[in-house]
């Protein structure tokens, strides 16, 4: 068992935003259990880049939406270092179809990934999880906006918000914060399910700001919570999104 200070476990790190938080966390000090459902390939190449710099790190694959698995996760990441202080639910999958064409299928699909993975993942953390450790839920402005084509995405991450504030509700007597972290449209391989140049054109002139955003900058307010600093934050919904929803 390696010796080390805090220890997070982390889904969909093998890309996109999931690994730019992976190298942030790193970079804070944090050895990191990279999660990967598809991207073996891409949670490697987050591992070889935490340990270049001197980083803690190691790849497991897991299928969120197994009971089972879920729990091997975080045994996983105990019989390395011992503990679990911050989850990290990034691993998602986004959907794009008009609601009188969604067939059940889908709906299975996008809610076993977006609600069952979060809600084992959480489930999980409430037993697992140290004191005054940290639960990041990744959700979407989506849920604000509530665009057209989105039903599932959107219901899903619902679900996903719904838990985040009930959990942290059940886990604040222990120092426990969980909070959710709502991006704005960000440049990751995501972006690839449909018209990339679009969206990213779409996601730019839609933010206050007018650009788009990148992993980092998701990163950036995953680590802020993270850290001592997001000590009295919990049960929010915070949204990185450079001013696209704006209440």
């Amino acid at each position: 068992m390696q010796d080390v200070r805090r220890v997070a476990v982390i889904t969909g790190g093998g890309t996109g935003i999931g690994r730019a938080i992976a190298l942030r966390l790193a970079r804070d000090g944090l050895a990191i259990v990279v999660g990967f459902s598809r991207s073996a390939e891409g949670a490697a190449e987050t591992v070889a880049a935490i340990e270049r710099a001197g980083g803690a790190s190691f790849q497991h694959r897991v299928d969120i939406a197994s009971e089972d698995e879920v729990a091997g996760f975080f045994a996983a990441a105990k019989a390395r270092y011992g503990r679990v202080d911050v989850v990290v639910n990034n691993a998602g999958i986004g959907h794009m179809k008009a609601f009188a064409d969604i067939p059940m299928s889908h709906y299975d699909y996008t809610f076993n990934t977006n609600a069952r993975g979060t809600f084992l993942m959480c489930r999980e953390a409430a037993r697992q999880i140290e004191d005054h450790g940290r639960v990041i839920n990744l959700s979407t402005g989506a849920t604000a906006a509530n665009p057209e084509r989105m039903a599932l995405y959107v219901g899903s991450k619902m679900a996903v918000e719904g838990f985040t504030k009930v959990l942290a509700r059940e886990l604040a007597p222990r120092g426990i914060t969980v909070n959710a972290v709502s991006p704005g449209m960000t440049d990751t391989p995501m972006l690839l399910g449909g018209d990339a140049d679009a969206l990213r054109k779409y996601g730019a002139a839609s933010a206050a700001m007018r650009r788009l955003g990148q992993p980092e900058d998701i990163a950036d307010a995953v680590a802020a919570l993270v850290s001592n600093d997001g000590r009295w934050i919990t049960g929010q919904v915070l949204h990185v999104d450079g001013g696209t929803i704006i209440v």
